[in-house]
């Protein structure tokens, strides 16, 4: 079972060029030895909450414990809250609702993120609302659904839905849609609290013939 370890900031402007060295050259390499996958990083084009989300991943809440733990993780993030404000974190588990993820997210992908919080005492009607009426809904609209999530540590809202496409201007369009409005206002009945956001690419994991690296703008690292 994969674990989410997203964590949230928001990069201090003078610091801008010092804060992408650091991410490619230290921050990634640091992480990834201590068990915690970079998936990627993503900046937010459209939404509240944190001018950027660094998404991790790992098998298990033990390894990503034993990561937080470790001095070597401390004195990374001590180092990048040099560069960075605003700072949070949180972990993830999937719901089991819906259980497509992937690791490999491809070079044109968009993200569009839906989170909420269940009404209590709706949870069994919710369930199968989003399971037989919403999500199949998103993927007709062009966006992949590809995980839901749990807030196991960290604030809320504290369930999240991770939507991918290659196909922004198209999905923007389906958004305004009324079939979109009708699934959404149906959601509504069963949830609170709820937000969605639009994330672009800011480190992007680059799969080559031999080895695997992350580009962000001008700056590139091997691991």
């Amino acid at each position: 079972m994969f674990v989410k370890f997203n964590q949230y900031w928001t990069i201090i402007p003078e610091s801008s060029q010092e804060y992408r060295n650091f991410i490619v050259k230290d921050f990634i390499p640091g992480i990834n030895k201590l068990g915690i996958h970079t998936v990627a990083g993503w900046s937010v084009l459209v939404g509240a909450y944190a001018e950027i989300i660094f998404e991790g991943v790992s098998g298990d809440l033990d390894l990503i414990e034993k990561a937080l733990k470790d001095p070597k993780y401390k004195k990374l993030n001590e180092n990048l809250l040099n560069y960075v404000k605003n700072y949070k974190t949180k972990i993830l588990v999937p719901t089991g609702r819906k259980d497509s993820y992937s690791r490999d997210v491809k070079k044109d992908t968009v993200k569009f993120t839906q989170t909420w919080d269940i009404v209590n005492n709706t949870k069994t009607d919710y369930e199968h609302y989003v399971s037989e009426e919403f999500y199949p809904t998103m993927e007709e609209l062009g966006i992949t659904v590809a995980g839901e999530w749990e807030v196991l540590i960290g604030e809320g809202p504290h369930i999240i839905c991770e939507g991918r496409t290659q196909d922004i201007e198209n999905v923007v369009k389906n958004l305004q849609s009324e079939k979109f409005r009708k699934a959404r206002c149906g959601l509504r009945k069963f949830v609170e609290n709820y937000g969605s956001r639009f994330l672009s690419f800011h480190i992007q994991k680059m799969i080559g013939y031999k080895s695997v690296s992350y580009e962000s703008e001008s700056y590139e690292v091997f691991v």
